[in-house]
């Protein structure tokens, strides 16, 4: 007898991934909590947890919206205002550091800086600038919307069952005055770039594993009953400030941001990681969940993913609503099928200047 004479079969290769379909892979065999149609269920992070929140309801649940579009906008204009996208209006949070920057600013942590600049169609929110990428009216609206933003932040992380955050990156640039973060080079996307002001920083696996830890600590002492779903975004990096190449530059940032999340869930029995970056990334998948340019995932892709996951974590008396198509049709054809890949709202696309954006 030793101790692998008689495990599970997904613990051996053979059994549990080699001789198996991949649909037929058990990738979450245990959880420590379900998840229930009641359950008040928010979400932020990397551009790849918007596929995540958009698709919840499908899977009959409940993704609570803390920051609602205003009744008299137009569902169109409310979509392009990134109203709905996550459960608060603040765009994409790539790094634990920025997740950590938020819930500060939430709960008066830290002062709340407004970092606005001027472009020729209004006022740019460098924090945020994928929420109203044309801009403010005015600073004024600028800081006002800042303020309301961060109260319901605040009445999220009060209120919420579960948190779903999908760590994308661990590359960022944060401003030296400040030591603020921010979701995409100041330049790429809005702002002027300065060498003197702006600086890169990488983060390793303990800077990412002490904000997290903080952000989870922090928020057990006023909402003792969330819960937190941590996932790794399968998305490459669109480009690296590193030396490498973006390829080898995207398999450090992911081992990174994966062996953190691994520390923080056995850490803490509250936290559970989900593999969507396994489910999409591994070499066994031949890449078969990929869009055409290698980088973003296919719908077919996402598809698969939140079916996992409603596997793993979804009671199974949720009754749920069909996915969409995993293939184009005749009534859906390829440009309407890919449409909702076009609405990703993805700030760190603007670091490659040469790509289709």
């Amino acid at each position: 007898m030793h101790p692998y004479k008689s495990l599970p079969e997904h613990n051996y290769w053979k059994s549990g991934v080699g001789d198996k379909f991949w649909a037929d892979i058990n990738f979450k065999p245990t959880v420590r909590f379900k998840l229930s149609s009641q359950d008040n269920i928010a979400t932020g992070g990397s551009c790849f947890a918007q596929h995540v929140a958009r698709n919840l309801p499908k899977l009959g649940l409940n993704h609570k919206v803390y920051e609602p579009a205003p009744t008299i906008l137009p569902e169109q204009r409310a979509k392009e205002l990134q109203y709905g996208a996550f459960s608060a209006r603040y765009g994409n949070i790539y790094t634990a550091k920025q997740l950590r920057q938020v819930i500060e600013f939430a709960f008066g942590l830290r002062p709340l800086v407004h970092m606005g600049v001027e472009t020729s169609t209004g006022w740019v929110d460098l924090l945020r600038p994928g929420i109203q990428s044309e801009g403010f009216d005015s600073l004024h609206d600028l800081e006002c919307d800042r303020i309301y933003h961060y109260e319901c932040v605040k009445q999220l992380f009060l209120a919420a069952d579960c948190f779903i955050f999908t760590l994308g990156l661990t590359e960022a640039w944060y401003d030296v005055s400040n030591g603020l973060v921010f979701p995409s080079c100041p330049g790429t996307r809005a702002g002027t770039f300065s060498p003197e002001i702006h600086k890169f920083i990488n983060f390793d696996v303990m800077e990412i594993v002490d904000d997290l830890v903080w952000c989870v600590n922090f928020i057990k002492e006023i909402n003792p009953d969330l819960k937190w779903i941590f996932t790794v975004s399968p998305v490459a990096l669109a480009a690296t400030a590193t030396e490498n190449n973006v390829l080898i530059a995207t398999s450090s940032s992911k081992a990174t941001l994966r062996v953190a999340a691994d520390l923080l869930c056995k850490k803490f029995s509250h936290c559970e990681y989900f593999p969507s970056y396994e489910i999409v990334s591994s070499a066994a998948t031949f890449g078969q969940f990929l869009d055409g340019d290698l980088r973003n995932i296919s719908q077919r892709g996402v598809n698969f993913v939140m079916r996992v996951f409603k596997a793993a974590f979804v009671d199974g008396e949720i009754s749920d609503h069909p996915l969409q198509s995993d293939s184009p049709t005749a009534a859906s054809p390829i440009g309407a099928a890919l449409k909702s890949f076009a609405d990703v709202e993805c700030d760190e696309s603007f670091n490659d200047p040469q790509a289709k954006l």
